[in-house]
């Protein structure tokens, strides 16, 4: 508590005066009928100006009568009131009892003594709680560490006069933010937690006992609070230190305790019989694979939150605490915990220690009292999708499809060995896509090599009028042509725009052709080259670089790359990502197009798959994985939107973005199909030439995507206001890169200096994109 100095010296003396009682939690006892106690009484009652008196005492013995004597009620009161008389036995109502002060609040009052007192207390608890029970209770020792849930569970817990001993922890002090779910007054701001509880407690029942660790569980202390004046019967974690809440387990665990801990969210309990279970893992076994020896040492939320997310658990948050974690430190500083819950999971804790120290409960394990699901307004039938299985072409479609439009050559032309084929098809299938969704499928039949596009696995949200997929088909052709090269095979080939969206492209092939330099250095990056998201120290690149990866551009006719360093356009271009993103996440369609059709959030979706783009290839870092992972919550999604949050993934996409050496875009003339394909070709020739170089390329076309579909297909389903805000943010895109009416944005990427990438995404085996048809 800060006293006050200079303004007013009488009440910087009363500020002072107190401090005194600061950390003063010990009632005091008087028992009148001893003399030394009777003087001490007397001098307290002369000295203590404002003492505020409560006498009640003979209330008190005729709540006590009928206690003991329930029939007495029936009867006349005079009986009553005789039965009040004797049990005074002749003493003064003043010497009878016990007076009890409290320092703190400078109050005197007047109450039975502790034998009496516990029966009247607890008379309301019969016989929810026999008095057998209430004996064996009064014996046992809990310890509750964390003083947020755990005030409500230790106030609950003394209500019911549920403990003979309570050990309670905490280091922190109470500050005002504290009050939305600690239930005090004000006037205990910059108090000790534990001295409140104390307080509280003693103010509610003085006999009972309690022991406060001021400091809080340390590893100095542990063993104390678990062992001395006899073991512990039951700990209740509530505390927010994951080292110490795994230490405290694992040494409960070997002195045979009992855990128990309420989450406050989703009413989470954890039940933990040590006692009946000494092999029993701690935490269910969900922290088994982490050294917890290592937790003291990590600074940053990142390196600590594989452990947070052990304890708490990522798919089973409430909606909101998902929305929440997404918040902190954006909108919000720490975790949310509101009164009700804490309230609501101190009363549920309580009546578990109870049962758990009665033995009437014996089982272990987590367990959800979900307040949400268990009641809550009928929720609208979910209609289920009839769409049937998406149909890949195979190989007779494909071949009529020749043979209907006479996609042949002459007789005589020069066929190339399978071994060949697959060498090309290896190097195109290596081409990125959007989503990873390799929309390619490759046929050769009659010296022909074919590539159609797979209609079935391009209908992704991101995909309108198969924009994107037609990117990625020409960076599939590129590579194609680079290898054919390689292998000294002239190419022939031709685009087919007139058959698409089925037919995209044929090509044949003559030997005897020399490959250039730079289609050798080209091609040598195929398996190379791959998606790099990570967040590096930002590195200036020289002209001549820039310049190099432009005229790799330049190559595919119409192709124009443009550059953007300056650092405050690059923040504006992180701005518009960032929104489009958030869009891409709060409209329905592309949130589930992004959870179901683009994501693979195991190793085992992968391989099912091998497609997809898998979590462990983000080149995230723990706490942003968890928050990819929180996306997959429609619900969540939906109170974000509500209140205007995505905090921390606007945080990651402008730390991407302000990390980039630089930003491009690359652009062709609009409106045909092979402005795409071609696009496609350029950028791969620009993503290898990169590689090259050693630097990074991290592919951000949402934003694109976004302004084709809002401005050409008109597309979104979004209100006026969100439309015009993003042909707002289009119009600055394309200032920010100069770009003319005739101009499309094909391919924009940002480019920086960083390591490879440990891991790529899968690719599908050969046999699924590429057939030899007959003869």
């Amino acid at each position: 508590m800060q006293s006050n100095t200079g303004f007013n010296p009488l009440l910087s003396q009363l500020t002072e005066q107190t401090l005194a009682y600061q950390n003063s939690y010990k009632p005091v006892f008087f028992r009148l009928l001893d003399q030394e106690q009777k003087n001490a009484f007397e001098v307290l009652i002369q000295s203590r100006t404002n003492l505020q008196v409560y006498d009640h005492i003979k209330g008190q013995v005729e709540e006590l009568i009928k206690c003991l004597q329930p029939t007495i009620v029936f009867m006349p009161p005079s009986v009553l009131a005789d039965a009040v008389a004797k049990h005074f036995g002749g003493l003064e109502p003043e010497e009878f009892g016990v007076w009890v002060y409290y320092p703190w609040a400078n109050k005197l009052v007047h109450l039975l003594d502790e034998a009496d007192f516990a029966i009247v207390r607890t008379n309301r608890n019969k016989h929810k709680i026999t008095a057998q029970e209430q004996q064996t209770l009064a014996q046992k020792k809990i310890g509750v560490m964390g003083l947020s849930v755990g005030q409500s569970v230790s106030l609950t817990l003394a209500m019911e006069r549920g403990f003979g001993e309570l050990r309670i922890a905490d280091f922190d002090e109470l500050d005002l933010s504290n009050i939305n779910r600690i239930r005090t007054g004000v006037y205990n701001l910059k108090i000790k937690k534990t001295v409140i509880v104390a307080r509280e407690i003693a103010e509610i029942d003085p006999y009972l006992n309690v022991v406060c660790f001021e400091e809080g569980i340390t590893e100095d202390n542990l063993d104390k609070f678990l062992t001395e004046n006899g073991k512990l019967d039951l700990l209740i974690d509530e505390c927010d230190s994951f080292d110490i809440k795994i230490n405290a387990r694992t040494k409960a665990k070997a002195l045979g305790i009992p855990v128990l801990m309420e989450g406050s969210d989703r009413g989470t309990i954890d039940i933990e019989r040590f006692d009946l279970e000494p092999e029993r893992p701690v935490l269910h076994g969900m922290v088994d694979h982490l050294d917890m020896s290592k937790y003291k040492t990590l600074t940053t939320l990142d390196e600590r939150a594989p452990y947070i997310t052990a304890v708490t658990g990522v798919e089973t948050l409430s909606p909101r605490m998902k929305a929440s974690a997404v918040e902190i430190m954006g909108t919000i500083s720490t975790w949310p915990q509101l009164a009700s819950a804490v309230t609501y999971g101190g009363g549920i804790t309580a009546d578990l220690s109870r049962k758990i120290l009665l033995n009437l409960l014996k089982v272990s394990g987590r367990f959800f009292l979900d307040m949400d699901e268990l009641i809550s307004d009928p929720k609208p039938a979910e209609t289920q999708s009839t769409s049937p299985a998406p149909v890949l072409l195979g190989e007779k479609e494909i071949e009529e499809f020749i043979s209907v439009h006479r996609l042949a050559f002459e007789p005589g032309q020069q066929n190339i060995s399978e071994e060949v084929l697959l060498q090309l098809i290896e190097a195109a299938k290596k081409a990125p896509s959007g989503g990873n969704n390799q929309p390619w499928r490759w046929h050769y039949q009659n010296g022909l090599l074919h590539l159609f596009l797979e209609e079935q696995v391009a209908q992704a949200y991101l995909d309108p009028q198969f924009i994107s997929s037609y990117t990625s088909l020409g960076a599939s052709i590129e590579n194609l042509l680079l290898k054919a090269a390689t292998l000294n095979l002239a190419v022939n080939w031709q685009l087919t725009p007139q058959l698409a969206p089925k037919h995209i492209a044929w090509f044949s092939f003559t030997g005897g052709y020399q490959p250039t330099e730079v289609e050798r250095e080209l091609a040598s990056q195929i398996s190379l080259r791959h998606t790099n998201r990570k967040i590096s120290p930002k590195q200036e690149l020289d002209q001549d670089t820039l310049a190099h990866l432009s005229r790799l551009v330049q190559q595919t006719e119409n192709a124009k790359l443009k550059w953007i360093t300056d650092p405050e356009m690059i923040k504006n271009l992180g701005m518009i990502a960032t929104h489009a993103d958030l869009l891409r996440m709060f409209i329905p369609d592309a949130h589930t197009d992004f959870i179901q059709r683009e994501m693979r959030w195991n190793l085992d979706e992968v391989n099912a798959t091998e497609d997809g783009i898998g979590i462990h290839t983000l080149d995230l870092g723990n706490n942003d994985q968890i928050g990819i992972r929180l996306l997959k919550d429609r619900r969540m999604i939906n109170f974000l939107q509500q209140i205007n949050g995505g905090s921390g993934f606007k945080r990651l996409s402008m730390m991407q973005f302000m990390a980039s050496s630089a930003v491009g875009l690359i652009t062709m003339p609009q409106g045909e199909i092979k402005s795409f394909i071609e696009g496609g070709m350029a950028a791969e020739k620009l993503w290898l030439g990169a590689t090259g170089l050693d630097l990074q390329v991290h592919p951000i076309n949402v934003p694109l995507i976004f302004f084709y579909k809002n401005s050409v297909e008109n597309s979104l389903p979004l209100p006026t206001e969100s439309k015009a805000q993003l042909s707002q943010a289009e119009q600055q895109f394309k200032h920010i890169f100069g770009l003319q009416a005739d101009e499309q944005a094909i391919f924009m990427f940002r480019l920086f200096k960083a390591s490879p990438s440990p891991e790529r995404t899968i690719r599908k085996t050969t046999d699924k994109i590429f057939s030899i048809g007959r003869a």
